[in-house]
């Protein structure tokens, strides 16, 4: 029995939708009794709900950046909390950038320089979150300010970086309590179903990957990666597919 642990965004879903043989390929890929599940920066309802079209039964979940991983019965085998004190303190340090706070698979969206976008859950104060703990948090940047993003966080890592993991996605700052990761959410994920490291394949798109991809031996990315994201990547690929297909021959 395989594993293969998948990105979310730009790996398997793109903008809209999934691609049909990338479907077929993890159907197929689970019919033959290996295990797929997703690795992601998301929450879990930011899984479900695009993935429900395509009735994909994932067999285990590390979500927000290893913050959180669940079993296919979205039962928790690991979690973690972060002071609600600490996101103060990075979110001032940021210049009170646009961020949004998981807390109990709820979404909220601290919208301060975006006000052309409309979420559910809008707060405008963190005194109107009623609890002193959450699971993730991300600073979201402009899709033109990719330079602002990466230089934020080597910023948060050098001031925070002994308290809290920073992982850049685009534009995008994912943040997760120390220790946690991609590459340690597989390590977990691999004691869970007793399988041997050579058992292990993940694949993934952009720099907050790199966890995940340096914690295996048979790592993959694709050939519209940033270069830096594919040097760590044993194999490069074109689409989720072709990874499937290259793990079973």
């Amino acid at each position: 029995m395989k594993l293969l642990a998948s990105d979310f965004d730009n790996t398997l879903w793109f903008e809209d939708h999934m691609k049909d043989e990338d479907v077929k390929a993890i159907h197929e890929f689970q019919k033959h009794g290996h295990l797929f599940g997703i690795c992601s920066g998301r929450s879990l309802s930011g899984i479900l709900r695009p993935s429900k079209p395509y009735d994909i039964q994932y067999d285990f979940f590390i979500l927000l950046s290893g913050g959180l991983i669940l079993n296919k019965d979205y039962e928790p085998i690991f979690e973690s909390q972060i002071p609600i004190s600490l996101v103060k303190d990075i979110y001032e340090f940021t210049g009170k950038q646009n961020m949004s706070i998981v807390h109990n698979d709820v979404t909220y969206h601290l919208n301060t320089k975006f006000q052309d976008h409309i979420f559910d859950h809008e707060i405008h104060s963190f005194n109107e979150l009623p609890f002193t703990h959450i699971q993730a948090f991300s600073f979201h940047y402009q899709d033109h300010e990719l330079d602002l993003a990466q230089k934020m966080t080597r910023l948060i890592i050098d001031k925070y970086g002994h308290q809290i993991e920073a992982f850049q996605n685009n534009q995008h700052i994912d943040l997760a309590m120390k220790g946690c990761s991609k590459g340690k959410g597989i390590q977990i994920i691999e004691k869970y179903f007793h399988l041997s490291h050579d058992h292990i394949y993940g694949i993934g798109d952009n720099y907050n990957d790199l966890p995940m991809l340096d914690a295996i031996q048979h790592s993959y990315s694709f050939d519209y990666a940033p270069l830096p994201v594919q040097k760590h990547a044993k194999t490069i690929v074109s689409q989720l597919s072709k990874c499937i297909l290259d793990i079973e021959k």
